[in-house]
């Protein structure tokens, strides 16, 4: 299981549970060039917090490193909650790796090795979403 990250916590267990049954979640964000939302795949493990994986070139990746405040909203639920994202490589992720593998496999990161390759080649960007811990 990963542990409480420095400025992260996990996210309550009633939002998780309801966005465990859908393939998709809803993602807010801002940065200086703007603000957007945008459905994406997650991994959402019992550590408590949800992984993305996102191309780095992309607006979103770019407001997320500028600006780490996210929105997550459960599509079609009255579930929406804000947190902060964290930039993560293999590493990070102790036991939550086989359920981040199973659920971006058709990204391209089937494997450990794959993934790492993709982190570190600067293609990808994986974050782990939490509650700021203040």
């Amino acid at each position: 299981m990963v542990d409480s990250q420095p400025g992260q916590a996990p996210l309550p267990r009633d939002f998780l549970a309801q966005l465990r049954s859908r393939e998709e979640v809803l993602v807010a964000s801002r940065g200086g060039g703007g603000s957007g939302r945008v459905r994406m795949w997650f991994a959402a493990p019992e550590s408590g917090f949800v992984y993305l994986l996102t191309p780095i070139f992309s607006l979103k990746a770019q407001r997320w490193l500028e600006d780490p405040w996210v929105q997550l909203t459960v599509p079609n639920a009255n579930a929406s909650l804000e947190g902060v994202v964290k930039r993560v490589n293999v590493a990070d992720l102790g036991s939550d790796l086989p359920l981040v593998l199973e659920r971006f496999a058709m990204a391209g990161a089937a494997t450990a090795e794959a993934l790492t390759w993709m982190l570190e080649s600067g293609s990808h960007l994986l974050l782990r979403v939490g509650l700021e811990d203040t």
